[in-house]
């Protein structure tokens, strides 16, 4: 694919809104790259990279499917603000049995799906100067079938501040498309093809080539996984118990507490850092009341002089099990 295709299918992905000369984020070329068929040699996904473009060098912290180029006022009052966990008695495995044990007690999904559709937040700045792009918040609708064949549907949320309150915004208005890619059979280039089996050793197969390592992974390692395989699949219960049975047993799981996730909804948080130079400490996000994996999301270890952020700071966030929203895709 050359460069012009490249920024040809980037422009698909939001014809109103991304200029012709923006700067192509990593994380986008990259899965552009992998659907069109050009996989790269290992598979993580990195939380962190930076990326060379015709106009800037531009800094993104997530994967991104539908691109706004909004202006925005300095970095540093844009990020959200984190979760507020409240301690509890149980330890890392205590919190999963827990889960576990809700997720055998339920019926829904009883069957995978080639489907994730989650509502994001994404974070984007440039280190040549001290202000910053916050995408919008956005609905991802991804659906792929056997034949690897499907789309990739971006729509506008709700716009929020940093104190995640809802803010009047300019266009687009929430419900609009912003991003709607299809792609054709062999065109897609999911983590599986196939619907993971309900069993660890699956699951740890499929933890070990996303984070690109033979043996030891850490538990941040796995959360990255499981963050890529929810972005592609719609798992059942069985198969995400079997998830947490690996993210349990990797080194460095703490426990985060429990707390209400960005749509109010009560979880506990587990928390792990990545191996390799990302400067981002990781979290997933599972549902008190069904045990479910519904949300990810990330934070700077250290402070980025660059990005004028400190330590702490939210970078992305991504939230799942969201089909009951009345403002989410049908």
């Amino acid at each position: 694919m050359s460069d012009d295709d490249l920024g040809r299918l980037m422009s698909r992905l939001d014809p109103a809104q991304t200029p012709a000369d923006a700067p192509v984020p990593l994380d986008a070329e990259r899965r552009l790259r992998e659907i069109m068929g050009r996989r790269p040699a290992r598979r993580r996904r990195p939380a962190l990279a930076w990326v060379s473009a015709a106009a800037a060098v531009m800094l993104v912290l997530t994967i991104v499917t539908g691109v706004l180029w909004m202006p925005a006022p300095a970095a540093s009052a844009l990020t959200p603000k984190p979760l507020v966990y409240s301690a509890v008695a149980d330890d890392a495995s205590g919190v999963i049995a827990d889960a576990q044990r809700r997720l055998a007690e339920s019926t829904t999904p009883l069957m995978p799906e080639r489907r994730s559709l989650s509502l994001g937040w994404y974070f984007s700045g440039s280190p040549d100067d001290a202000t910053a792009t916050v995408f919008r918040r956005e609905w991802i609708d991804l659906r792929w079938n056997e034949d690897l064949s499907g789309s990739i549907v971006t729509t506008a949320a709700e716009a929020t501040n940093a104190d995640g309150d809802t803010v009047p915004a300019d266009d687009p208005t929430p419900g609009t498309v912003v991003g709607d890619v299809h792609f054709v059979q062999h065109q897609f280039s999911p983590l599986v093809r196939e619907a993971p089996a309900p069993t660890a050793d699956a699951m740890r197969s499929i933890v070990r080539s996303s984070a690109g390592v033979d043996e030891q992974f850490t538990a941040g390692d796995a959360m990255l996984a499981a963050r890529s395989l929810q972005a592609e699949w719609t798992l059942t219960g069985a198969q995400q118990s079997a998830l947490l049975d690996v993210v349990a047993a990797a080194p460095g799981l703490r426990v985060l507490g429990t707390a209400h996730d960005r749509l109010g909804r009560p979880v506990v948080g587990l928390g792990g850092i990545p191996s390799g130079p990302a400067n981002v400490d990781v979290s997933l996000l599972l549902s008190t009341e069904t045990g479910r994996i519904i949300g990810y999301e990330s934070a700077l270890v250290d402070d980025n002089p660059n990005l004028k952020l400190p330590a702490g700071s939210i970078t992305d966030y991504i939230l799942w099990d969201v089909r009951d929203r009345k403002d989410a895709p049908q």
